[in-house]
């Protein structure tokens, strides 16, 4: 890992040591999650490819903040050639250097997500009324999401989301965290992401692990 990367994560781990429990944390980790709901379930693109109306639309969100996160998978090594030829010092380079980049990146996700894989921060009900200009949201209980024979959405229904703790640092100013997000049957996606405090409103600033289904 470079020096930069060194100090991010030193910098990082010094300021999350607070209490994910408080009065402060809960409701910061409240108003976060209401900013960020339009673009973790990409509700304009999804209204404009399923031909939404201005009806508003209800949107399910898992009444337990979870403390799941995104599988990972740590890079191993780099090709140097195949078939039994062996690739162009150039190709070799370029090869190791992605190597590199990728297992740096790998680093650094584990290790910003260390307090929800190592259980330091625990689940907690969600008992928070969101506003939202476009849906309807309605928290939803694990038995019921369990009770689904699948996903299949209704007419006027958006989906459900799920949501983990989010990891912020001691200024509240960044904050990580994990989502999955299921729009219907065969239709669903999640990443780890970062998210940011600009003007006043979080926002999705980078996204990381995940994928499309």
């Amino acid at each position: 890992m470079n020096r930069f990367i060194i100090i991010v994560l030193i910098i990082f781990s010094f300021s999350s040591c607070q209490n994910y429990e408080s009065e402060k944390y809960i409701k910061m980790e409240n108003e976060a999650i209401n900013d960020i709901i339009l673009e973790m379930t990409q509700f304009e693109e999804m209204k404009e490819l399923n031909e939404y109306g201005n009806e508003k639309l209800k949107l399910y969100i898992l009444s337990k903040l979870d403390t799941t996160t995104a599988w990972t998978i740590k890079p191993t090594g780099y090709d140097i050639g195949a078939n039994g030829i062996d690739y162009s010092k150039e190709r070799i380079e370029r090869n190791k250097n992605k190597f590199e980049e990728d297992l740096k990146q790998y680093e650094f996700e584990e290790k910003i997500f260390i307090d929800l894989k190592n259980g330091k921060i625990k689940t907690r009900n969600l008992n928070y009324s969101f506003k939202n200009e476009n849906l309807k949201i309605e928290l939803i209980k694990k038995e019921k999401i369990e009770a689904l024979e699948n996903f299949e959405t209704k007419k006027n229904e958006f989906g459900y989301l799920f949501i983990s703790r989010i990891v912020f640092n001691r200024n509240f100013t960044k904050g990580y965290l994990h989502f999955d997000f299921i729009c219907g049957v065969g239709c669903a996606w999640d990443n780890n992401i970062e998210i940011k405090k600009v003007n006043g409103k979080w926002k999705i600033t980078e996204y990381f692990s995940g994928g499309i289904a």
